[in-house]
């Protein structure tokens, strides 16, 4: 009888262990994920990537256009035959 309950608090001993482990990898996940978003300073245009503050010329030729926390930012100039063959 006394077998049949150290077989018991063995089986509850590594039950609880790997309920432990899952719970502690889930937190471990949740912060990980959480802490480490991707850099959003940097923005993709056409292909490319610009890093904050960098300026370029848009897919038109002729307009500029600003990478600013993320996001292209454009002026939005009209566009003459004579302008986009410049560049």
């Amino acid at each position: 009888m006394e077998e049949s309950h150290t077989k018991d608090n063995s089986f509850l001993l590594g039950l609880s262990i790997t309920l432990g482990t899952i719970v502690i990898g889930l937190i471990s996940y949740i912060l990980y994920s959480t802490s480490f978003t991707p850099n959003k300073s940097v923005c993709e245009y056409n292909g490319w990537a610009y890093s904050d503050k960098e300026s370029f010329v848009s897919s038109d030729g002729c307009n500029q256009c600003v990478c600013s926390d993320g996001e292209v930012v454009c002026t939005q100039m009209a566009c003459t035959d004579e302008s986009a063959s410049n560049n």
